[in-house]
């Protein structure tokens, strides 16, 4: 209703309310740009999920207490991948959320095609002083272990989810 008005005014050659000035002396010129078309939106880009998972209907009160220290730790970006590991920006990528054994939380993306090999070598390169002798397990119920190093990120069931490391 109230475009109604403003539009009323315009037709008239009269300043609508919404732009008229304080002191009512000073002029104001309005440009009005006619079109016979419907407004259309321009199409947003889709990007996948960046969100956080969460497991519903832990009975555990140890999940409580690590996923209340998780919260509290800063979510990170992982840093640059390593130079072994390209990412094809024009194929299938996925977010996959890494939960370090020291409570830290990192990003990254990968191809469905990296394997869980790519993941430790990830982890590799961006705690270089740490052992390398970890477990890498994917979170749900029950967690899946990740033994094999050449299963592929989609093989595995990866895709936009968390892993974690134990030691």
């Amino acid at each position: 209703m109230a475009n109604c008005f403003f539009l009323q005014s315009i037709m008239k050659s009269e300043c609508p309310k919404e732009l008229e000035p304080a002191d009512r002396r000073t002029p104001v010129h309005v440009s009005l740009v006619r079109r016979d078309e419907n407004y259309t939106e321009p199409d947003k880009p889709k990007r996948p999920f960046q969100g956080v998972g969460r497991t519903l209907g832990s009975s555990s009160s140890d999940a409580s207490v690590s996923q209340a220290a998780a919260s509290a730790t800063p979510l990170n970006a992982g840093p640059l991948p390593s130079a072994g590991m390209v990412i094809d920006q024009n194929a299938p990528l996925t977010s996959i959320q890494i939960r370090l054994a020291d409570g830290t939380r990192m990003v990254s993306r990968f191809n469905y095609h990296h394997t869980v090999g790519d993941i430790r070598a990830f982890i590799n390169a961006s705690r270089p002083g740490i052992s390398t002798t970890y477990q890498l397990q994917s979170m749900g119920f029950p967690p899946k272990q990740l033994s094999d190093p050449s299963q592929t990120i989609e093989q595995a069931g990866l895709a936009n989810s968390v892993v974690i490391q134990k030691f």
